[in-house]
């Protein structure tokens, strides 16, 4: 697996790889919006955790991830909020977002997992760690709510193993 110890230039690396052939074609194949592409395979629940740790570890990518999550927690309880509300744009926090879902696409990018947004259920974990509503990602308590929240888009290797 690629090195995530130091992750210094990992937007440049992104942006990089997706001008290239190679890029374009790798995050082409999924799509779990296009009628005609296929969605990408559910995800191991421990790349999932390794994921979510990265968000942990790293502070740039904390941040971004708990703004973004707080703002996807707003709009959750304020349904009838939405894009042509006056106050929407200086509410978002728009390069949080970008900073989000560019390191989701960087993960899937240096671990070539099939990807099409399926690296979701190990942001909201790591959100639900760093604010503190699960006590850790090793703790059975985010287990059980990855089972419970997350059963249709990961993959729990030892499910039916008993």
């Amino acid at each position: 697996m690629a090195d995530f110890e130091d992750i210094t230039g990992w937007r440049e690396e992104l942006a990089a790889f997706e001008k290239t052939e190679e890029g374009r074609a790798f995050f082409d194949k999924y799509s779990s919006w296009s009628p005609t592409r296929p969605r990408a395979p559910k995800l191991p629940y421990e790349t999932l955790l390794h994921f979510a740790e990265l968000f942990l570890r790293h502070p740039e990518v904390l941040e971004a991830l708990k703004k973004s999550g707080a703002w996807r927690d707003y709009l959750t309880a304020n349904p009838d909020f939405g894009r042509d509300d006056e106050g929407f744009d200086e509410l978002c926090p728009w390069a949080d977002n970008e900073t989000v879902y560019d390191f989701e696409r960087w993960y899937a990018m240096k671990t070539q997992i099939p990807y099409d947004g399926n690296l979701d259920p190990g942001r909201r974990l790591a959100y639900r760690v760093a604010t503190g509503e699960l006590p850790s990602l090793a703790a059975p308590e985010t287990r059980a709510y990855a089972e419970k929240e997350h059963s249709t888009d990961i993959a729990f290797s030892d499910k039916g193993a008993k």
